[in-house]
């Protein structure tokens, strides 16, 4: 189960960039003469329009045929039929001749060539997909520990605080597990990711760009801990398990900042993660409540 990019089709027309599929239709006669990809047409005006799916959260391409045909010198898409993993299903154009079936996969994200008509396809997807497991819903993830007398800049707006956690979550897997950009836990959080926060992304580096990108001009709040307290930036996440052993995690709330008692009544008591391994130095009644990646092994 890796990622994998396939073209199907010819090499006229102008690219379109591969993109998470959020919406899809087409304008086909016996041709597909324009591809309805996230509300942009990439094509011509001709022919008939095709019902526009909307995707819902987590819904996603399962099967893609596309037949070709050759004319007047020129490769073309004669048609396309998917079908989601919802069981919704879309045709368009003529479904018959040279085709190239994907099947047991998961499309992370579509893009091609088109001009006067729709020459070509490109389909980014996870082969032989098995879709990961839930293995624990809103642990406590501690991503941040902000000691006595120590300042801290977070971000004001939720949806950047939130994109930012979920960089950290993925660069913490990457790290620990060797993962690449062709693994399928990076291309479910991807995905992931895209439907969550409305993005385009297909990978790791697209969404490390846009989280980048969005943190730059987003505006700061600051933080100090009270006397006698430590800060702790905590999110609830889940967690899944990839068919191929990995662990990733997702988060289920934006970061919050927590201000953790050094001693006395007021001590923090339930379990966390604590991504930083630094913890229990700083408040070491919690060495018996933190764990680290390895317990997830486990579950």
């Amino acid at each position: 189960m890796s990622i994998q990019t396939m073209a199907i089709g010819g090499d006229h027309g102008t690219d379109f960039d591969i993109q998470a599929v959020h919406s899809i239709g087409f304008r086909a006669s016996d041709m597909i003469e324009a591809i309805l990809l996230n509300g942009t047409k990439h094509g011509d005006t001709q022919g008939k329009e095709t019902l526009v799916l909307e995707f819902q959260q987590d819904e996603y391409i399962v099967k893609l045929v596309v037949y070709e045909i050759e004319t007047r010198g020129e490769t073309r898409i004669a048609g396309v039929a998917l079908e989601t993993n919802r069981g919704r299903v879309l045709k368009a154009g003529t479904l018959k001749g040279r085709s190239t079936v994907l099947e047991g996969v998961r499309i992370l994200g579509l893009g091609g060539n088109a001009g006067h008509q729709l020459f070509k396809l490109r389909a980014r997807y996870i082969a032989d997909y098995q879709e990961s497991s839930l293995i624990e819903r809103g642990a406590l993830a501690v991503t941040g520990v902000i000691a006595q007398g120590q300042t801290y800049e977070s971000f004001e707006s939720s949806r950047v605080s939130k994109m930012n956690a979920s960089r950290t979550f993925l660069e913490t897997v990457t790290s620990i597990e060797h993962s690449t950009e062709s693994s399928a836990a990076i291309g479910e959080f991807t995905a992931k990711a895209s439907m969550t926060f409305g993005l385009s992304v297909t990978t790791q580096a697209e969404f490390n760009q846009q989280v980048e990108s969005e943190t730059t001009t987003s505006q700061r709040l600051t933080y100090s801990p009270p006397e006698g307290h430590i800060g702790l930036e905590v999110v609830a996440m889940d967690a899944f398990r990839a068919s191929d052993g990995t662990v990733w995690f997702f988060p289920t709330g934006e970061p919050n900042m927590k201000s953790a008692a050094i001693s006395g009544d007021d001590v923090i008591k339930q379990e966390v993660y604590d991504m930083t391994g630094t913890l229990p130095l700083h408040l070491p009644y919690m060495a018996d409540q933190c764990y680290g990646y390895e317990r997830f092994s486990t579950l």
